[in-house]
């Protein structure tokens, strides 16, 4: 009770920021005050909302980790497929890397084999003898 004899009840944002600090979901609560403005204009449903609040969070821990890896596995350099210079290995065909995202090669069973130095790898598909 306040001194003039009646209490303030804190708000629902206050409450939630206060759920979420306690619970360690820095990345819901960092989306907490966007998700409730779509809300209460009416552009998410209260399902939708606690979704996106959850997969807020979700993102942020995974983003996490994988820095976490990233620095655990002391790299000298982080290149990504974007960085190669296909013109320096011309033998190397873009689509077929390129391609490897899909992960195509997972769902018909076969390996992938990377050769040679960093730079120049060049990769042979062989399937599973299953």
């Amino acid at each position: 009770m306040s001194r003039t004899g009646t209490a303030t009840a804190p708000s629902l944002r206050d409450r939630l920021r206060g759920q979420l600090a306690d619970l360690k979901m820095p990345g819901a609560l960092e989306a907490l005050d966007d998700i409730l403005r779509r809300v209460d204009g009416g552009e998410l449903a209260a399902g939708e909302a606690l979704a996106q609040l959850l997969g807020a969070h979700i993102t942020l821990r995974n983003a996490r980790r994988l820095q976490t890896a990233m620095r655990s596995a002391r790299l000298p350099v982080v290149k990504t497929l974007g960085d190669f210079d296909f013109s320096f290995q011309p033998s190397v065909k873009r689509e077929q890397i390129e391609s490897l995202h899909t992960l195509g090669f997972l769902e018909r069973k076969e390996n992938i084999v990377l050769l040679g130095p960093p730079e120049v790898a060049t990769y042979y598909v062989t399937s599973l003898c299953r």
